[in-house]
């Protein structure tokens, strides 16, 4: 549905499905302008109509318009002021229009009133005839209709592969033109030159795929359906604009992209997805958003001094597909200012965690990073922590870029050369693509069986015991607690220390009939898994069975997120789905429960928030990119001191464990409050000896105690 907004704007207000397909985010208008300013604006600086009719300006994926109508009126205010502080105070000194003066201030276009009309007519300082600007009612200085449609056409263009939408952007446009005007000025104004009101903005508001050119069909013209070739739209830039093309591509290029998961595109759009893969590298490595190749699409079509301003996600600053668009922007020095969003949310109804990126593609020696932790006073007063990266720290690596008071903390902490995944085999839960059929919740034990519920049966089912394993889900990892479950998972593996390996279903059928038919019963659920692809012999396999060796060995764990330090030690053989494990590699010889304590420390839990993804409600990602980065301090075991250190972490964690295993036992509050007493205690214990392990100063001590976020 189209509608027009009290402030004469077009919105396209499409279906919630539609918007989650299409990665559609309505943009506030306050980010808009911000991105404007610092793009649009930062052109305009030293310009004058003149050479402010040489910028071009682009949204590749304009939607209905938004940044367009942000830009454009930037130009609109900014040339209006030009003319005011330079051309009004001439008139006011009785210059006229024609005169030279006035004339060598005005940009190509406009000339003389008698040379226009070839006879001599006295301009009129009320109503110039050929004048960008004109004395409205109330003495307020007005840009012309005229002057409104030169700067839509010489400096405004978009690109969207929806028609509807561009339709809408060109209306939204048209309406910002006519802005302001009524009928008794309009009429004057086109009277005088006898033009149309409306430009046509054919050349400059295009419907075309932004990301794909005529070089998508070679060779595959044929093979393509006719529905598709329409629907894919390619798109020639040097043909569509040949004149921006031809002079090195656009001064901006700001927007918002779309935002959408190739697996989510394959489903829809496969052909195109293989395109991005072979045509741009941002699409090189795994299950990449589509934003990235329009960052990479975006800044290819810049001029050599362009800027670029876009919001989007900031996941590629960590996630493992976000290192070829990393290494890209790395190498060209092309991030030049950050604004980083955290868990706020910008976008209404939608949880998206972003950024505003901003690039030049000249380069830039140095990155200005902004970390706008609460978004409303950052909205309001522009209250953030900031701070200067020099470019050269600037590298395909995750991007965790430390601002603020604990910033020498943080550096001081990254340069430890021991990471958590040098001594550490950190490994993610069991994967079985049907947790459903192969978990049952509500356990008990029945002689050598399990009785529990199935979820996907919807009813009580039976098992052998020996084929099940304790399973956990992250909920149920918690720091220093006891791991505590009554769901167990249906294994139908021998696994031994060296080797797993998938039982026959006639040796289960023999050793657990139970089981087997129980798995009988949910035959077609597990044979569609993974798209068809355990539709064979072995249908009742995990659809990733990976580290299942390891799941029976004592190991810390940690669920997926939490918003505190979250690791707890298994000594129990739990299996888990959403969490992770941490085995220690014996040549390190440091006791896991000594791990346990850095891990669980304050000082660890800030860092790991400095490089990890951050989830609303100051949540935090457990990922093993992330937790293999966390600085761990090794011990000499040929020093007595630090061996006592080392000894003393460990009694120390060990007491934490028991008192938490306690305090889960008990049933009064007052023995829970005398737990919890001792437990506190105990854990400040722990940060103490922490920042004595780490070497920390008394300033460092007092940052790491005043961080609110923990």
């Amino acid at each position: 549905m189209i509608s027009v907004s009290p402030g004469r704007r077009v919105n396209v207000d499409y279906k919630p499905e539609v918007r989650k397909a299409g990665g559609v985010y309505y943009t506030p208008s306050y980010i808009v302008e911000y991105i404007v300013d610092n793009t649009v604006g930062k052109l305009l600086e030293g310009q004058t109509p003149s050479t402010a009719a040489e910028l071009r300006v682009l949204d590749p994926a304009c939607g209905s318009g938004s940044f367009l109508i942000g830009a454009y009126q930037k130009l609109l205010d900014w040339h209006r002021d030009w003319y005011v502080e330079k051309l009004v105070p001439l008139l006011e000194e009785g210059k006229t229009p024609a005169s030279k003066e006035v004339l060598s201030l005005l940009p190509v276009g406009y000339t003389a009133p008698n040379k226009r009309r070839g006879k001599k007519k006295e301009a009129s300082r009320d109503q110039p005839p050929d004048f960008p600007i004109f004395e409205a009612r109330g003495g307020e200085w007005k840009l012309t209709t005229r002057e409104r449609r030169r700067i839509l056409l010489n400096n405004i263009y978009g690109v969207d592969i929806d028609s509807q939408a561009v339709e809408v952007t060109k209306l939204s446009l048209h309406l910002k033109v006519l802005e302001g005007e009524n009928e008794e000025t309009l009429s004057k104004q086109l009277q005088l030159f006898q033009e149309r009101a409306l430009p046509y903005l054919g050349r400059n508001i295009k419907c075309g795929n932004s990301l794909i050119g005529p070089d998508f069909y070679d060779g595959q013209t044929s093979l393509l359906e006719e529905e598709e070739i329409y629907r894919v739209n390619a798109f020639a830039w040097e043909r569509e604009f040949p004149e921006v093309m031809g002079r090195g591509g656009f001064d901006a290029v700001i927007g918002n992209p779309p935002y959408i998961r190739i697996q989510a595109m394959k489903q829809w759009a496969p052909v195109e997805v293989e395109f991005y893969k072979e045509h741009y590298e941002a699409a090189k490595k795994g299950n990449y958003d589509i934003y990235v190749v329009f960052v990479e699409k975006g800044l290819s079509l810049l001029n050599d001094s362009g800027l670029l301003g876009f919001i989007l996600p900031h996941k590629f600053f960590n996630a493992k597909y976000g290192q070829p668009l990393r290494s890209l922007l790395a190498a060209g020095k092309h991030p030049e200012k950050i604004v980083h969003f955290g868990d706020e949310q910008v976008f209404a109804g939608a949880t998206t965690y972003t950024c505003l990126l901003f690039l030049k593609k000249s380069g830039s020696d140095q990155l200005q990073i902004i970390k706008a932790t609460d978004l409303s006073k950052w909205r309001i007063y522009k209250a953030a922590n900031e701070g200067i990266i020099s470019a050269e720290k600037i590298s395909d690596d995750n991007w965790n870029f430390a601002v603020g008071a604990d910033v020498d903390l943080l550096e001081k902490l990254g340069a430890m050369p021991t990471k958590l995944g040098d001594i550490a085999h950190i490994f993610v839960g069991t994967q079985t693509s049907a947790d459903n059929v192969f978990v049952l919740d509500q356990c008990q034990h029945q002689e050598e069986c399990i009785i529990g519920t199935s979820k996907s049966l919807g009813k009580i089912v039976k098992v052998e015991a020996s084929i099940t394993r304790k399973f956990l889900r992250g909920k149920q990892i918690r720091r220093y607690e006891p791991l505590k479950t009554d769901s167990y998972l249906i294994c139908p593996y021998e696994i031994s220390d060296e080797n797993v390996r998938l039982l026959t279903f006639s040796e289960m059928s023999g050793d657990f009939p139970l089981t087997t038919s129980y798995l009988e019963s949910n035959k077609n659920i597990l044979k569609r898994r993974e798209n068809g692809k355990l539709d064979g012999p072995n249908w009742y396999a995990f659809g990733y069975p990976k580290s299942m060796n390891l799941f029976d060995k004592p190991k810390i764990v940690v669920p997926d997120y939490n918003n505190a330090a979250s690791f707890t030690f298994d000594s129990n053989g739990h299996f888990y789905k959403t969490g992770y494990g941490v085995i220690l590699k014996s040549k390190f010889k440091l006791s896991p429960f000594y791990t346990l304590g850095l891990l669980n420390s304050r000082l660890l839990f800030i860092y790991l928030l400095s490089i990890g993804t951050s989830l609303r409600g100051g949540y935090v990602r457990f990922w093993t990119q992330f937790l293999e980065k966390l600085p761990i301090r090794t011990i000499d075991f040929s020093d007595p001191d630090d061996v006592a250190r080392h000894n003393k972490m460990v009694s120390l964690v060990e007491r934490m464990l028991d008192l938490n295993k306690r305090q889960a036992e008990t049933k009064t509050n007052h023995e829970k409050t005398f737990l919890q007493r001792q437990i506190e205690a105990t854990d400040r214990q722990i940060d103490a000896l922490v920042y004595d392990l780490y070497g920390l100063t008394e300033e460092e001590i007092r940052i790491v105690e005043s961080d609110k976020s923990v």
